[in-house]
């Protein structure tokens, strides 16, 4: 069965990819938090709340982008799947470039 130019197999598996790159940014996500609420119980600074609070709203809309991943990826375009993998990739290279700065 063919979609546009891809099949629509293709499809599936670049959107389950796709969920999975989200599942990793929700598991550095949480890492992060981690990391970040332990450094505002130290030293109180606001810095550090916003970081905690900004990696609170990605781990939100990270349970949100799985979530339509996983529900409604049929309905992706199949022009637009390989920019929703893209983007969810350079978004876990740069969760996981916070986190090792984070660790180290």
């Amino acid at each position: 069965m063919r979609h546009g130019e891809l099949e629509v197999g293709s499809l599936n598996v670049i959107m389950q990819a796709a969920a999975l790159f989200s599942m990793v940014n929700i598991f550095l996500l949480l890492a992060l938090i981690g990391i970040y609420l332990n450094s505002y119980r130290k030293v109180r600074a606001q810095f550090t709340a916003g970081l905690l609070f900004f990696a609170a709203m990605f781990l939100v809309q990270n349970l949100i982008t799985l979530y339509s991943f996983l529900s409604m990826f049929m309905y992706f375009a199949s022009g637009v799947t390989g920019f929703v993998l893209t983007f969810t990739v350079v978004q876990t290279a740069g969760l996981g470039a916070l986190l090792w700065t984070g660790l180290h």
